[in-house]
């Protein structure tokens, strides 16, 4: 799985399990590039209502010429995310897992496998909180600010952790700007 920006692909790949987490504005818009940089992938959305948007998804798709096929499934129910999880084969994205604020278990032991996961910050971690803290092999947290994102990635939790900034600009073209030195 991609996000599609050069500088945190490199850094997350061979990764099973990632998580994202941080102000659920940002971590959904990053969530919609992951998903148009990854295809052909697999998406569980679990979510009464929500605000995935189809179009963003296409708009990410033509930014990074990747056309593959999307196939998404919905959890409207607590009890229905591990087998909407478990019913597909291959990777998968999923958004908000913990949305019901239920069978934390059972959700963070459907998530072993090769998994993005997408979800809220709550008093400043992941909303699976411990239970998905300890299968996790890299967490991400992100913020925004009015220049970009700032991703702080913690591959172990007795490193630091690493801080990413990525400008707006990056965002939409995959990677940063080299700036004067590209003329040089």
């Amino acid at each position: 799985m991609r996000l599609g920006i050069e500088n945190i692909d490199k850094i997350l790949e061979g990764n099973e399990r990632v998580e994202f987490y941080g102000d659920w504005e940002s971590v959904l818009f990053l969530a919609h590039r992951a998903v148009a940089a990854s295809a052909p992938i697999n998406v569980v959305i679990v979510q009464e209502f929500g605000k995935f948007d189809p179009f963003l998804v296409k708009k990410f798709q033509r930014i990074t010429g990747n056309y593959g096929e999307i196939v998404i499934r919905r959890a409207f129910k607590a009890e229905d995310v591990k087998p909407t999880i478990d019913s597909f084969q291959g990777e998968v994205i999923v958004i908000d897992p913990y949305f019901h604020r239920k069978y934390y278990t059972v959700i963070t032991s459907a998530l072993r496998r090769n998994v993005w996961v997408f979800t809220r910050e709550v008093n400043g971690l992941p909303q699976g909180g411990a239970f998905n803290h300890h299968s996790m092999h890299v967490i991400v947290r992100v913020s925004s600010s009015k220049w970009g994102y700032r991703f702080y990635i913690k591959k172990h939790p007795l490193m630091q952790e690493l801080e990413i900034p990525i400008s707006f600009e990056g965002i939409y073209r995959g990677g940063e700007n080299k700036g004067l030195l590209a003329w040089v």
